[in-house]
């Protein structure tokens, strides 16, 4: 999905099964949690209740107690974030609030350009210590009020941000915190929505985290609060990624990711209108008003025919914030560019043609001079959507008349420059009712629907033969070693106790080794044949893991030609699972695998495996890659897994001995 997910800030210590059920209850997608305070072992938990993104925070007393290198405050919190990083987070914000007295402006930096110093350092040292793969976040700042309660920051946002411009581009991303107190607030230019100029627009290139917001009126009750956080999760949905592709001008702006409301629980009394939970572990309203909240529609359910001749955007949703307000009707547009504008032919926009993006009915037309100039709008129901509504406008030519049904594809006006705009271009807006945005007079994001829906994640780069040792359940690790002995060094398969494991990958020659298929219960081949159509199933019966080793020393080798294939994408995963590979490298012989066996096999029962691409496919949200000894394969191996498979959770593990890799991987 390339929507901005909703998450929040959990409270202090370890998850309860209470956090767990509001969490799951309010439908949310991403989690804030701060190191030293909650623990890494509750990821687990969290994840089993379906959240995938996580964000932590490195937040300290200590650089406003007394001055703190960023060594010093890297140190403090360095068990906790090895913890986190085993359990595959990447995303840190560091610190928090630099531009107040007690958050250390005055102590341990003197001016926001200090601060950026320190900030930059803290990053390096970060990725020095745990890997490339740590992503340091530029904290979020006190804003102007209203705010959280506290003193007043001794520099503001506006400054703080001016002065470390260039320590924000050395981030991985950016936070901001946004605070409102009423629903005129939440709305307003320069209230809630002032995050748009202030930071997506200065910092287009950087991802955006809005790391904390919320209601602040203590006296505002909690369903009223979640009401507008409903409406703040759906409002920053429409400030997607962007990607210019023109020949001359290449550039991608990642947007918001996440966005994390601000308290599930606190003892601390300035904090009760904010909590999601009272004190006796119960829901509070504002749980069941997000879980209500609007969402758009899936990129899956809604798509759009491409209306003008060339594929180019010349502005997207969301831009120049501050042109629109001052230009629309009773600046009613607060979230900037209400749509996104299209590339038409500009020499001759009149033999441009506009096409209906969908089939529909055209409902208004008019041709005006102002505005939106010569426009139409066309209305379409669709399934599982309801009724979809797109404004056509600044158009010369407009044949179609109100009443007129039109199908998708068929030419609806021509280009031009007609009403208040600054050269030729089709301006695309969406309606869909019952979705409502008021701080952008309820117009949505098109893109995501004019954009071919994203692929699969883990799809392999290249193709490649997979043979998976599948073992069945209750194997020990003596079974495992067996394999270990018998084919790692001349073969390196990949082992597993996984069923789904083996059969994933859209790849022609997957081939599974089931080892006793028996102890499964079930009939596996039938499971195969079911789930993972062309899998070629090599059953293999052994009474002990000594018969095993045997067995495996005269496996045929792989045949020449796959068996029928069903048409791709083959071997999407049957249901969501959580993968873990341990990646050797090459040249690990079996005393390393054996070593991945004893640390790992019975408490975990890891994959085990050698090939980059086996431990990258799969579209999974937990793909946890566990790469031993990265430099060993003399690339950048964290840059082949960022370029090929996105998302994986790369954690390296340096072990100088095979013991020495054992002991680390019992750590996990």
């Amino acid at each position: 999905m390339p929507f901005a997910k909703a998450g929040l800030l959990v409270g202090d210590g370890p998850a309860t099964s209470a956090d767990l059920d509001v969490i799951r209850q309010a439908g949310l997608e991403a989690l804030k949690l701060r190191a030293l305070v909650n623990p890494a072992s509750d990821l687990s938990a969290y994840r089993d209740i379906g959240i995938h993104t996580f964000l932590v925070q490195l937040l300290s007393p200590e650089p406003g107690a007394h001055p703190t290198s960023p060594q010093q405050f890297v140190g403090t919190f360095a068990p906790a974030i090895e913890a986190f990083v085993r359990a595959g987070v990447r995303d840190f914000e560091v610190h928090g609030e630099p531009n107040l007295s007690e958050r250390g402006y005055g102590v341990s930096w003197d001016s926001p350009a200090a601060f950026g110093e320190w900030f930059v350092a803290v990053a390096e040292t970060l990725k020095a210590a745990f890997g490339p793969q740590i992503r340091a976040g530029f904290p979020g700042l006190t804003p102007p009020p209203p705010r959280q309660p506290g003193g007043a920051p001794a520099v503001s946002q506006s400054e703080f941000l001016a002065a470390c411009a260039d320590a924000v581009q050395e981030a991985d991303f950016i936070c901001c915190h946004v605070y409102w107190d009423s629903a005129e607030g939440l709305r307003a230019f320069d209230g809630g929505m002032r995050f748009i100029r202030q930071y997506l627009e200065t910092f287009k290139t950087k991802p955006l985290v809005i790391s904390e917001f919320a209601n602040v009126n203590p006296n505002t009750n909690s369903a009223i609060k979640g009401d507008q956080y409903a409406e703040f999760y759906f409002t920053c949905t429409q400030y997607d990624e962007c990607h210019y592709d023109w020949p001359w001008y290449q550039d991608y702006w990642p947007r918001i990711q996440a966005v994390y409301a601000f308290i599930l629980r606190s003892p601390d009394p300035t904090y009760a209108s904010q909590v999601w939970m009272d004190a006796d572990g119960q829901p509070c309203p504002v749980v069941a008003r997000v879980a209500a909240r609007s969402r758009m529609p899936h990129p899956e359910q809604l798509r759009f025919i491409w209306p003008t001749e060339f594929r180019h955007y010349t502005q997207f949703y969301g831009e120049n914030q501050q042109h629109y307000y001052d230009t629309s009707y009773a600046h009613s547009l607060h979230g900037g560019h209400n749509g996104v504008d299209l590339h038409v032919k500009y020499d001759d926009p009149a033999s441009s043609p506009i096409r209906a993006c969908l089939d529909g009915v055209v409902t208004r037309k008019k041709m005006l001079e102002t505005g939106y100039g010569h426009h139409v709008y066309v209305r379409s129901q669709v399934e599982g959507v309801g009724q979809v509504t797109l404004l056509y406008a600044h158009m010369t030519d407009v044949p179609v008349e109100e009443g007129q049904a039109v199908q998708a594809g068929d030419v609806i006006g021509t280009a031009g420059e007609t009403g208040a705009t600054s050269g030729p271009h089709l301006h695309l807006s969406l309606y869909v009712e019952g979705l409502k945005m008021p701080a952008n007079a309820d117009y949505l994001n098109p893109r995501p629907y004019l954009d071919p829906p994203p692929p699969p994640r883990g799809c392999p780069r290249t193709p490649y033969s997979r043979t998976y040792v599948l073992l069945p359940p209750q194997a020990d690790a003596a079974w495992a070693q067996a394999v270990v002995d018998a084919a790692w060094d001349a073969h390196r398969f990949t082992i597993g106790g996984s069923a789904d494991d083996s059969g994933i990958g859209d790849l022609d020659f997957r081939r599974v080794i089931a080892v006793n298929p028996a102890a499964w219960g079930d009939d596996l081949h039938a499971f195969f044949e079911t789930h993972y159509p062309g899998v070629i199933y090599v059953p293999l019966e052994a009474e002990s893991p000594d018969a095993l080793r045997i067995a495996l020393e005269s496996l045929p080798a792989m045949p020449p030609q796959p068996p029928a294939q069903p048409p791709p994408p083959r071997g999407r995963p049957r249901a969501p699972y959580a993968r873990t590979y341990v990646l050797l490298p090459p040249g690990a012989d079996a005393a390393w695998a054996s070593a991945v066996v004893e640390g790992a096999w019975d408490a975990h029962r890891f994959t085990i495996g050698g090939s980059a691409d086996d431990a990258g496919i799969g579209d999974l949200d937990f793909r946890r890659v566990i790469a031993v000894n990265p430099a060993a394969w003399g690339d950048d191996l964290f840059g082949f897994f960022e370029t090929h498979y996105p998302d994986i959770l790369y954690v390296p593990l340096m072990a100088d001995t095979p013991q020495q890799l054992m002991e680390r991987l019992r750590e996990f």
